[in-house]
C-alpha cells in the first residue's frame, strides 16, 4: 500500500496543479457566460410575454432595440432573406409585425441553455401542430446567439422538421 500511496502522491499535485492553473481562467469567464445566458433568456422572455399577451406587433420594436444589436447578423435559413430594405433587425421587426394574429400558444419549454464565452445555446420544445394531420407534435429548436456588449449579436437556429405522416403525400411504397 505504501509503494501505490508513493505513486499516486505525484499524480495528485500534477493534478490538483493543471486544476488550480486553468481555474482562474473558468472562473473569469463564468460570469461573462452567465450574463450572456441571461440576456438572451431575458429576451426570449419578452418575446413569450409579448405574445401571451397578443401584442408581439406592437412591442416587437421596443424588444428588438432593447436585445438585438444593430448590426445584428441573421444566419437561420429561413430569415437570412427577409425582404425589404435596413438590417437584419429592421427585417425581423418587419416580419413581426406583418405577421397575422396567431392562435395563442403555450411558451416554448426551455430544456437547456448552456453558454461558452460570447456563445449562448439553447434548446427548447414546443407542442406544434402537424401540417398533414394537425394533431400536436414535440418539436426541439436548437437557437445559438452571439452576445456582445448584453446585445444578440449573431443568431443561428436548426429544428426538428416536420415530416408528413406516412401515406399523406408521400410517395408510394416500392
Amino acid at each position: 500500500m505504501p509503494k501505490i500511496t508513493a505513486v499516486l502522491k505525484p499524480v495528485g499535485i500534477v493534478c490538483a496543479a493543471l486544476l488550480a492553473s486553468a481555474s482562474p481562467a473558468f472562473a473569469h469567464d463564468a460570469p461573462a457566460a452567465a450574463a450572456n445566458k441571461q440576456v438572451v433568456l431575458d429576451f426570449y422572455q419578452a418575446l413569450n410575454a409579448a405574445d401571451a399577451a397578443g401584442t408581439t406587433k406592437t412591442q416587437i420594436q421596443a424588444i428588438a432595440e432593447k436585445y438585438l444589436s444593430p448590426d445584428y447578423v441573421q444566419h437561420a435559413e429561413p430569415l437570412v432573406d427577409l425582404p425589404g430594405p435596413g438590417t437584419a433587425r429592421d427585417k425581423l421587426v418587419r416580419m413581426f409585425q406583418a405577421m397575422p394574429a396567431m392562435k395563442a400558444m403555450p411558451a416554448p419549454r426551455t430544456i437547456a441553455v448552456m453558454a461558452e464565452g460570447d456563445r449562448v445555446m439553447m434548446l427548447t420544445a414546443r407542442e406544434l401542430p402537424d401540417p398533414a394531420t394537425g394533431s400536436l407534435k414535440q418539436a426541439y429548436i436548437f437557437n445559438m446567439f452571439r452576445v456582445k456588449n448584453a446585445k444578440l449579436v449573431e443568431h443561428w437556429d436548426v429544428g426538428t422538421p416536420t415530416m408528413p405522416t406516412p401515406g399523406a403525400g408521400a410517395p408510394p411504397s416500392p
